[in-house]
């Protein structure tokens, strides 16, 4: 079964976590989230939290791979104030029926209380099964 890793980074640090587990987790493709409209520093501090907490789903660059080719999606996921980096809402509606995910939630508390079930449900609710979660502290 092949295995697709998908990760946004805004400030490089979920980018790094996520290359360095690449050879442990047998990944067989990386593929970077970009938003369409690039954030600043300044509207990712604040606006973007806000944008987190709302589940907000800004436009993201076209994958450049079809998610119907891998058996298993593992995503690597940045929390900003405690919810998942906007980008990686809209990463959640393409999601096909069926697969596999896992998720690494990345965070510098290495703690996802406020938004573990709603990610895991939203998943769920495309059809997918979460088959990891796990969170990871990055510095």
């Amino acid at each position: 079964m092949k295995k697709l890793a998908l990760y946004y980074s805004f400030d490089d640090k979920t980018r790094r976590m996520a290359y360095s587990k690449e050879d442990e987790l047998k990944v067989d493709k990386m593929v970077e989230i970009k938003e369409v409209k690039r954030r600043s520093k300044f509207n990712t501090v604040i606006p973007g939290i806000f944008e987190a907490m709302k589940l907000k789903k800004p436009e993201i660059e076209p994958l450049g791979v079809d998610l119907n080719e891998y058996g298993t999606i593992i995503i690597f996921m940045p929390l900003w104030g405690g919810y998942p980096a906007p980008a990686m809402n809209s990463v959640i509606e393409l999601i096909p029926k069926g697969k596999n995910i896992e998720l690494y939630m990345t965070s510098p508390g290495g703690k996802s209380i406020k938004s573990a079930d709603n990610t895991s449900n939203e998943i769920q609710k495309r059809g997918a099964l979460v088959t990891k979660y796990v969170d990871v502290m990055v510095t």
